[in-house]
């Protein structure tokens, strides 16, 4: 099987294309999103020193797709029609999407044989959108789903291939629950590809119904009292390497600004901690220690 990976270098395309590189496939390349003031469409080239980039460079689906001499495409929206063209010219069987910025047009959707096997880190229908674990977490989740689901070109929309859900470890950074995700799909696509290929096999269409979650904006950050402290702490602790300050607000109606969280206790609130650096907040079932900005 040809497969070709379409993915963002975050954390979760790295296990994913570690995967694959132990399967009976070939992966044939990796499709990038392009930064900013590239042109439309780039063959990205391979890097100067081999060995340079293995010991300056941390491990990303970037460098390992380097060091596994894959051809590597930087795609913009405008370049989509001659990505088309070129992929067109592989033969591919699969194209794996590990997270992408963008809807994938119809004409692309159809250039592999097999179709686009979206891994999508949420128990769909439930989550659509971009940064499902994200808002599992907002909503005090402590479980959710890997699917893994063919793609068309409504958002999130496709048959269901596989579904296994695992564990959100508490107090763990969102980058770290990324890696997780990606390895536990990784585990689920030998399964997956074995179905693909079967004769007369079927995926399942998504259940009715479902939700559909925007991009995190500025408002996503507030926090309320009437949260359970765990649910609180295991937000923030994720977000907070994003950098965005988040507000909580008092059962009183009073707001302080944190940027992260130190920990919790159940019960009633302590007394303040003094040293200038931490707060002490009253959630519904005990109190989150939070971490404030620094004094300017």
């Amino acid at each position: 099987m040809r497969i070709v990976l379409f993915a963002l270098p975050g954390p979760m395309a790295l296990p994913v294309l570690q995967g694959l590189l132990e399967l009976p496939v070939q992966v044939i390349g990796v499709v990038l999103p392009a930064p900013e003031g590239m042109p439309a469409l780039t063959v990205l080239p391979p890097p100067a020193s081999a060995l340079t980039s293995a010991i300056l460079m941390p491990q990303t689906v970037t460098t390992l797709a380097e060091r596994a001499g894959m051809v590597r495409f930087a795609v913009s929206k405008s370049g989509i029609a001659e990505l088309t063209a070129r992929l067109h010219t592989y033969d591919i069987d699969l194209a794996i999407v590990a997270c992408w910025p963008w809807r994938i047009p119809q004409e692309l959707l159809l250039t592999p044989r097999l179709g686009f096997l979206n891994l999508h880190p949420s128990p769909l229908p439930e989550l659509r959108g971009p940064e499902p674990l994200f808002w599992a977490l907002r909503l005090g989740w402590t479980r959710t789903a890997m699917t893994l689901h063919l793609m068309d070109e409504e958002l999130d929309h496709g048959p269901l291939v596989r579904q296994e859900w695992f564990d959100l470890p508490l107090g763990e950074r969102l980058s770290r629950i990324e890696l997780l995700a990606g390895q536990q799909a990784a585990r689920m696509l030998p399964a997956a590809l074995t179905d693909l290929q079967t004769p007369g096999w079927q995926p399942q269409a998504q259940p009715a119904g479902g939700s559909v979650y925007h991009a995190p904006q500025a408002a996503d950050f507030t926090l309320y009292a009437d949260w359970p402290v765990q649910r609180a702490y295991a937000f923030i602790r994720a977000v907070a390497e994003w950098g965005y300050p988040f507000t909580f607000i008092a059962a009183d109606g009073q707001t302080t600004v944190i940027i992260d969280a130190i920990g919790y206790n159940y019960g009633k609130q302590p007394a303040p901690l003094a040293n200038g650096t931490q707060i002490a907040l009253q959630c519904c079932d005990g109190v989150l220690v939070a971490q404030l900005p620094p004094r300017v």
